[in-house]
Parts: C-alpha cells; structure tokens; sequence
C-alpha cells in the first residue's frame, strides 16, 4: 500500500481570451496531479465535467486522519477529454478553472465507489488505466457498469466499527441488527442509545473515539422488546421504528416491566383499531394508546397484582397476543 497525502503539483497554463474586443493574455493556474502512466510518473489535469461524482467536502478533515499506509490499493480509470469537448461539454479543474478545448495532459476520471474521492488524496495515483473512448455514449455506458458498486450500508458499518474497535456498544447493536434483519437505527432503538456517524467512521478507522454511549438495556431486554413488537404489531413491523420509539417513550413514563405487561394484555382489537386509523403521527397515536391502556389497567381492582405479574413477565416473557 501506498503512502499518501492531500498534495497537488500546480501547473500553469498560458490561455487566450478576448474581451470587450480587446486581446490579453491571462495565466491560469490548474491543479494537477502526479500519476504513474505506462511506469512514468507524469502531472496531468483531472477535468471534471457535470456528470462526475460530488467529492465529499463534509469529510475533507476526517479523510486527513486516514493512515494512509492502511489504504488498500485500487486501479484509477481515466478516459480522454476530447470526447467532452466535442459535444461542448465543459471540463473544470480542482478549483473550478475551466479548461479550455485541447488543453494537453487533461484527463477526466472515470468515478468509482472506490476512487472518486482519492483522485486529490492520493500523492501519486498509481495503477492507472487510461481507456480511449470513441464517443461520450461509450463513456457513459463503461461508468454504467459501476453503478452495482456501492460504499457500506449503516449496519456493515457497524460492523466495521465493532471489528476494528472491540466497543460493546457497536458489537451488541450490529450483531442485534444482523440477527434480526432490522435496519440500524431501529436496532440503536431496542437499546436505546444513538450512535453518530462520525464516531462509526472513526472507530472503524481504528482512532480513539471519546464518549461513545453505553448501552441502556442488555441484549436479553432488547431480545424482550423485539419479540413483543412482533407479537402484538406483526413480524413486518419489527423493523419500523414507530413501535420501538413508541414503546421507550411508554418506558421512560412507567417502567420496561409495566410495559411489557401491558403489550401482552393489550386486546387484539384495541391494536387493530390503531392500525387502520390511519393516524398521521403514527408514534404520538400509538404513545397515546398505550399510556391510556395502561392508567386504565393501573385504576382496575388487579392493579395490585399488576406489578407482581409485569415482575414475573419480564423474567419469562411469551406474549399471547398476535
């Protein structure tokens, strides 16, 4: 692997313009960068039309802290810039600059999932191919085969971090995830904790992250929760967030036994009546129902043994509703 740093060679190129009918010369500076071509290390300019891939800015300072020895390395296409220029597309440097028509050493990077934010990291760009399109349709349908290329959803993130980190929190929340097939933040909900983007990325980057949340339940609760939820709301609705948000507003009102009481008590009717309402704010209708379920179950004469009964629940909990 290859050692690497944000590094561009300037280049500067002398171009004519006319303007208001006066000729002038203006130097224009483009960025370059350095690329091993055929076992030559030689400076082009990247052009970049309107149809390549957005650089992520939001991310430039945490793509600083890469160990760049850790980088796996990866084959940088570059197609030919004329093809562009024939169909009078604009091809803009780094900066901006727009480069004009038979500008020499202008190549436009041919985006993947896995180079299109390194063609301004990488220090030198090694493994270079440069492929001699005839047309811009041609160019179009060679970019068209990566579109089955795709960055790590939120839960391989995840995963990612919890390997490259140890943390309990990452490794408890994406096995959970797997296990269930439930998207991330539903997961992050049985447990009710958030996790950051940043501290994802960071943690799978192998950096020390500070303040990462600790779970609020152990997996044998969150385990109790899932299964009531697709008890009672149905096995497609487990990994909806409604219920689950729904179900820890509930808790931090009463108590996670109470709860889970009440949801295998709840009447069948009582929950088909809340689906087909059709209610609009579907988590603050569902709050609403089961808060009043259960202050109507609190004032009954088996109150009494209400907390007795949630006790033993939650100690073996098989819901009886469907």
């Amino acid at each position: 692997m290859k050692n690497t740093n944000n590094k561009l060679v300037e280049n500067v190129n002398a171009v004519e313009i006319n303007q208001n009918n006066k000729d002038m010369k203006q130097e224009v500076t483009y960025k370059t960068v350095k690329a091993n071509i055929n076992g030559t290390v030689e400076n082009i300019i990247l052009g970049y039309s309107t149809y390549n891939m957005e650089r992520p800015k939001d991310k430039a300072d945490l793509i600083s802290l890469i160990d760049k020895e850790k980088m796996l390395d990866v084959i940088f296409h570059l197609g030919n810039a004329d093809i562009f220029w024939n169909e009078e597309i604009e091809l803009k440097d780094a900066n901006g600059n727009i480069i004009p028509k038979d500008t020499p050493n202008v190549y436009v990077p041919c985006d993947t999932a896995d180079t299109y934010w390194r063609f301004e990291v990488d220090e030198i760009l090694q493994n270079v191919e440069i492929h001699k399109f005839n047309s811009l349709q041609e160019y179009g349908q060679a970019i068209n085969t990566t579109l089955y290329s795709r960055k790590p959803n939120n839960v391989e993130s995840l995963g990612f971090a919890s390997i490259a980190s140890k943390n309990q929190t990452y490794n408890s929340i994406y096995n959970f995830a797997k296990k269930h097939g439930i998207p991330m933040n539903t997961a992050m909900s049985f447990f009710d904790v958030k996790l950051k983007q940043t501290q994802t990325m960071q943690l799978a980057m192998g950096l020390n992250v500070k303040d990462i949340p600790e779970l609020k339940r152990t997996e044998e609760e969150a385990e109790q929760l899932i299964e009531s939820v697709e008890m009672v709301f149905g096995k497609q609705e487990k990994g909806k967030r409604y219920a689950i948000n729904s179900i820890n507003t509930v808790i931090h009102k009463f108590d996670m036994e109470t709860v889970l009481y009440a949801l295998a008590k709840i009447p069948a009717a009582l929950v088909t009546a809340y689906k087909i309402s059709e209610c609009h704010e579907k988590e603050s209708c569902l709050v609403a129902e089961l808060v009043l379920f259960i202050s109507e179950m609190q004032r009954s004469p088996a109150s009494g043994r209400m907390k007795r009964s949630a006790i033993e629940l939650s100690m073996s909990y098989r819901p009886s509703f469907r």
